[in-house]
């Protein structure tokens, strides 16, 4: 144990508000977490190996166990029994075509918006299901636009859908928003993944063109660039209807996706655990597959090197199947898009495999004419959107909801199986042993230490208190740096010894900044290979624990979260004893849908709390309002949990009434647990 009169680092004369750096270098661009995940995203892409694959049977099964294993992950079942009750909103007359703006029901009470791009004639018609990336201004944009032209116009029925959460199906119709930040954070609490949500509507837009008589529905193919050639994957992957399928630059590697940047609807939780991009395309096989990337891709992860130990991972299955020629690939010298080389490809390759004429290589594209947005729109005024069209705010709510009443309705809880539950969910590795202290030259007063566990490095800053062995642990989602003064004098006046951590990824162990908004990154570069950044930042909490006790002699610790390192340290409290008590400051009191602050007209959600009134994606935790909610974990506690300030799960103030009925509830269920 270390004797703080030997260390001779207190000075009670001095400031009482530590701002020290642990470490005197910056190594934001060499983050060892950032390495870490690397490592881990390369180890487990090598042991997914593809040559077990070699006939038939062995692709059946193989397709069954992973459709399977993928599916929980995805949350969201599909259901070809439901009425697709398609209602249609107008038509757009051309000569040789007619466009007609559609609603289809994919969920119940769940409906998506389409434009269905018929030729004049008879038919059957092949058909192809265009799903669209993150374009700004969904399937009205100019890459969906001249894709469906260009297939109508060649003999093809197009159905072009929108994605989940944007512009036509976006909380504002005709409105620019990020369905991919703290919106799909709100969706991963209850249990469900925007990916899933897509691969409903599409199956179900399947559905749709297997119901109208002018549509051969043995001959039915799937397109997408970017997020939506990524849909198109995934669903070629699931739905055996798809008889050829090109996903436009959207095919890297799992493993490049862990330290390259993604939206959240590419994002399989847990998924390089389960598989590499390589066994998602074997799904596909032996039908017809074209991977169609860019040479000048903007985006890392579908580089054509990185494409390209997916694509001939996947070729040694269409061999040993004897269909090496039904897979294929296409890198154009264009950027990021579905420009006119990947159109002109796409036109050849369905061509060959749809209509069976030509040998599959790109074909001239015919003369079209974009239409204004204002003469496809559905909705005139956007006011006029049927209730059915549900928002993904609407989808998560009723979701949160549904699950809030269950929570309610459960008339007993075990306490020792919750909490399996939730260290399960929190992808949590208790911490073993006392890990490994090192101690700096303390700064002004300021001791400087850093704890090395498994893979993580702790650095956390000690100011020793009037009070021997009374710790108080601040946590600030941003980093110790960042606490605020006001909390800092509070606590030295307590007369406890305080203790500021960089928990995982924050602060000194931060990696560079990027333009998707605070802990995107990390957040999905965790869950990609079988680890959450709440389940880190408990485990941090819970190893400081252990070396304030062991090293230094800790008899009583309180910890304080701020914002949303409030949950860590609830779910801390949770988990193990040892917490004389926590407190949650501006931290949620719930993770049930709320949406009043969030501008969702800014696309990266950069706001800083004090200003936006927002919390970051890193107060998400999949699965966790299907497990309960914040107030079972208070419930569960072994310390005394207070809140100051308490929040909703986007960051507005709670009155008083609406506090006073999380109170009441956290007694509740202090009731029902045994």
């Amino acid at each position: 144990m270390l004797n703080f009169n030997q260390l001779r680092v207190w000075n009670f004369d001095l400031p009482p508000y530590p701002r020290e750096g642990v470490f005197h270098l910056d190594l934001s661009e060499h983050c060892q977490v950032t390495r870490l995940l690397k490592f881990e995203a390369g180890e487990l892409t090598r042991l997914h190996q593809l040559d077990i694959i070699s006939n038939a049977l062995e692709l059946k099964r193989f397709k069954r166990k992973l459709r399977s294993r993928l599916q929980a992950k995805l949350g969201v079942e599909y259901d070809p029994a439901l009425p697709l009750d398609i209602r249609e909103f107008g038509k757009v007359e051309k000569p040789d075509f007619t466009i007609t703006k559609l609603i289809y029901q994919s969920r119940p009470g769940i409906y998506v918006t389409g434009l269905l791009y018929v030729p004049r004639g008879k038919g059957p018609f092949p058909a192809v299901l265009q799903m669209h990336g993150h374009n700004v201004d969904g399937k009205f944009g100019i890459n969906p636009q001249s894709v469906s032209l260009a297939l109508v116009k060649n003999g093809f029925v197009c159905l072009t859908i929108d994605a989940i959460g944007t512009y036509e199906r976006a909380n504002t119709p005709y409105q620019v928003e990020n369905h991919g930040s703290i919106q799909a954070g709100f969706l991963i609490n209850t249990g469900e993944t925007l990916l899933g949500s897509q691969l409903v509507d599409n199956r179900r837009g399947v559905d749709v063109l297997c119901s109208l008589p002018f549509v051969d529905r043995r001959r039915i193919g799937a397109t997408g660039a970017s997020g939506g050639g990524n849909q198109t994957m995934y669903l070629a992957a699931f739905d055996e209807r798809i008889a050829a399928a090109m996903p436009v630059v959207s095919v890297g590697s799992f493993e490049s996706y862990v330290y390259g940047v993604n939206c959240m609807c590419e994002l399989i939780p847990d998924g390089l655990t389960i598989t590499s991009e390589a066994g998602v395309l074997a799904l596909i096989a032996p039908r017809p597959l074209c991977i169609a990337n860019a040479l000048y891709d903007c985006n890392f992860d579908f580089r054509a090197e990185e494409m390209l130990k997916t694509y001939h991972a996947v070729e040694k299955v269409y061999w040993n199947l004897g269909k090496g020629e039904n897979l294929s690939y296409v890198i154009a010298d264009r950027p990021h898009s579905y420009t006119d080389r990947q159109r002109e490809a796409a036109l050849g390759f369905f061509t060959c495999f749809l209509k069976c004429e030509g040998h599959g290589r790109p074909q001239k594209l015919p003369e079209i004419e974009l239409l204004p947005e204002n003469e496809l729109r559905l909705f005139d005024p956007p006011e006029s959107r049927p209730q059915e069209v549900a928002t993904l705010g609407d989808i998560t709510r009723r979701r949160s909801d549904l699950l809030h009443r269950q929570l309610l309705d459960t008339a007993q809880f075990s306490a020792s199986a919750k909490r399996k539950e939730l260290q399960k969910l929190l992808r949590l590795k208790m911490p073993a042993g006392n890990g490994e202290l090192q101690r700096f030259a303390p700064v002004e007063g300021t001791g400087r230490f850093a704890v090395r566990f498994g893979h993580h490095l702790l650095p956390f800053l000690l100011r020793e208190g009037k009070k021997p062995g009374k710790f108080v642990i601040v946590l600030h989602p941003e980093g110790k740096a960042e606490i605020d003064a006001q909390t800092l004098k509070k606590i030295a006046q307590s007369g406890a010894t305080m203790v500021l951590p960089d928990l995982f990824g924050s602060g000194e162990t931060a990696q560079a900044n990027h333009t998707t908004g605070l802990y995107h990154q990390f957040f999905r570069q965790l869950l990609w290979v079988g680890k959450s950044l709440m389940g880190e930042w408990v485990a941090d909490v819970l190893m400081l624990q252990k070396v304030l006790k062991n090293r230094f002699g800790a008899r009583e610790i309180e910890v304080i979260g701020l914002r949303e390192c409030g949950l860590a340290a609830l779910c801390a409290n949770a988990l193990a004893p040892g917490f004389a008590a926590v407190t949650l400051v501006d931290a949620p009191a719930s993770l049930r849908y709320d949406l009043r602050s969030v501008d969702l007209k800014k696309p990266n959600f950069k706001e800083k709390f004090h200003t936006g009134a927002i919390y970051s994606i890193a107060g998400a935790i999949p699965d966790f309002l299907v497990w309960g909610d914040v107030s079972l974990a208070a419930a569960l506690g072994f310390g005394k949990v207070d809140f100051t300030a308490p929040r909703t799960s986007d960051g507005t103030p709670l009155d008083q009434s609406e506090f006073a009925e999380i109170k009441a509830e956290i007694a509740q269920l202090c009731t029902k647990i045994r």
